[in-house]
């Protein structure tokens, strides 16, 4: 799960010191990654694609076109897209083989209501 997703569910960030401190969150995410104790994907998004999946899911990105003197405006919509390729990309990495989240993860507290 990217963590835009989790800080766009806890109120854009401003709930998360009632679940964790995020820089420990996300020191301690690259850490497994780098010591190799769960699989990691990297995406390699265009800085316009990786806004996107990086705010929420109504959120706008804008950016400047200084050739054309004029903001463009990226919204849901063009989210979408992107999270249909990331699943396609997801689906292919997995074919080759699934995708280890690691040992010793906690039993989802809802696993139907996460749908």
């Amino acid at each position: 799960m990217p963590l835009a997703t989790l800080t766009h569910e806890l109120d854009g960030g401003t709930r998360w010191p009632e679940v964790g401190d995020w820089e420990a969150v996300t020191a301690d995410l690259l850490q497994l990654i780098q010591d190799r104790e769960c699989d990691a994907l990297s995406l390699g998004l265009p800085d316009i694609a990786r806004a996107l999946v990086c705010s929420g899911p109504h959120s706008e990105v804008r950016v400047y076109d200084p050739a054309a003197g004029r903001h463009q405006a990226y919204g849901p919509a063009e989210r979408i897209e992107v999270l249909v390729e990331v699943g396609r990309q997801l689906a292919w990495a997995e074919a080759g083989c699934a995708l280890w989240p690691g040992d010793g993860l906690l039993v989802p507290a809802n696993p139907g209501g996460a749908e």
